[in-house]
């Protein structure tokens, strides 16, 4: 995290709408290069943001920590949460089996926001389990509807959801759907609208009536009934978890499929993690639009859940086993990551474009140069972020005879690719 470059595609874009919204001073509504942006909220963004305000710059490493650290949370949330029925050996051994498993690992480590949904919506089924076991404290109630509200607020529809869905299921099957008021009740949904309705009276204020429209109908009727992008079919999540949860997919299903038949005698706490898990799989199923990320907040339900499952099975040979051979590959694999982490930075050049603009910048401050172009380099328009200055994409045509651009400057500058890695070159006028 310390060394290594942005990637092109997500995480150097959020880092240039955050430019863009600082330079252009509008603050809930995003744009990028002057194209609407309401895919997402604006929680992570507005991170990206307060950084490159207090800091003058971009710095990886810190942006790293809003992934990182709601990882901790999230872990250390599931812990305290099954720490009474978990024995320590096995909480141990589910902590690093869920940290360990590759989209987790993955989701804690790159600049997204799904780590930070999938901590609020750990923090608000928390808080509804706890108001289910008798905490009927008022603020307990407040907290439920603001830890939705922050789910919403940092990655979208799914934020209300898993909630919406998931207590309704649990409550019904547990035979108790009449009191859903209890936790769906007026303090839970005092705080939802009145935080959302900031929220949209803010963008209406911002962006007019094209962006809130965008925001509330086209990134969720939309992308749920028939997506624009990431559209998968239903099945998709059936084969993709086996290598999102990688390498414990097979021992964390399995164990739970064998409990299931085998009718193991399953505590309130683990039916209410397999429930969960099970419907937050089945609703992202439904949903026209996925990504293997998407379903990020299922995996410490599915996880925790399996391991209360090992640890009741009556062959004690076999959970032993397991459990030591999760806590030694875990290990492996955090030193493996570990050392992976270090070298990193010796490929920084094929991973993203920081270095090649930084030395094109240099270039440009030397000669003069006050017009950068790029061709066919993928999410080439996000190296504004570290060029300081807008770069405009170019057709073929215009590659090939580069004089065609020069019009009134007498240098420019081109990106482009050459033997995979994007590197660039400076043009002058033919009289020169």
């Amino acid at each position: 995290m310390l060394f290594r470059d942005i990637t092109p595609m997500n995480e150097l874009k959020y880092l240039s709408i955050a430019d863009e919204a600082l330079r252009d001073g509008h603050i809930f509504t995003l744009f990028n290069h002057g194209v609407i942006y309401a895919d997402k909220p604006p929680l992570y963004i507005w991170i990206v943001m307060l950084f490159k305000w207090m800091l003058g710059y971009h710095s990886t490493f810190i942006l790293a920590l809003f992934s990182l650290i709601p990882c901790m949370i999230t872990l250390y949330i599931f812990n305290k949460w099954c720490c009474k029925e978990l024995s320590r050996k096995f909480l141990i051994a589910s902590e690093l089996a869920l940290l360990t498993s590759v989209y987790f690992l993955g989701g804690s480590l790159v600049l997204r926001m799904d780590m930070l949904m999938t901590m609020f919506i750990t923090l608000a089924m928390y808080t509804f389990y706890r108001i289910y076991k008798g905490d009927n404290r008022p603020c307990l109630k407040f907290a439920f509807g603001l830890y939705i509200f922050l789910s919403i607020f940092s990655k979208g529809p799914v934020g209300i959801m898993v909630p919406l869905f998931c207590v309704p299921v649990f409550l019904l099957i547990k035979r108790q759907i009449r009191t859903i008021g209890k936790y769906w009740g007026w303090r839970t949904w005092l705080v939802l609208v009145i935080l959302c309705g900031i929220w949209f009276t803010c963008v209406y204020i911002e962006g007019g009536n094209e962006y809130l429209d965008n925001l509330l109908f086209h990134q969720t009727i939309d992308r749920g009934i028939n997506a624009f992008h990431h559209k998968e079919p239903f099945y998709y999540y059936f084969y993709s978890i086996w290598y999102a949860m990688a390498p414990w997919s097979v021992l964390t299903i399995g164990v739970i499929v064998y409990g299931l038949c085998k009718k193991v005698k399953m505590s309130e706490l683990t039916q209410f993690m397999l429930i969960t898990a099970g419907t937050i799989f089945a609703m992202m199923s439904i949903v026209s639009a996925k990504l293997v990320i998407y379903i990020l907040p299922c995996f410490g339900f599915l996880n925790y859940g399996a391991f209360l499952v090992l640890q009741q099975l009556n062959c004690k040979k076999f959970t032993e086993r397991a459990r030591k051979v999760v806590i030694y590959s875990s290990f492996v694999i955090l030193i493996a990551v570990f050392v992976a982490g270090c070298m990193v930075s010796k490929y920084n050049y094929k991973i993203g474009y920081k270095e090649v603009c930084k030395e094109a910048r240099a270039t440009a401050d030397e000669v003069g140069v006050e017009d950068f172009y790029y061709y066919d380099v993928k999410a080439g328009a996000g190296m504004d972020v570290f060029l300081n200055h807008n770069i405009v994409e170019i057709t073929q045509e215009q590659f090939n005879n580069p004089q065609s651009l020069m019009g009134d400057a007498d240098k420019i500058i081109i990106f482009a690719k050459e033997d995979n890695v994007v590197r660039y070159k400076l043009y002058l006028k033919k009289e020169q």
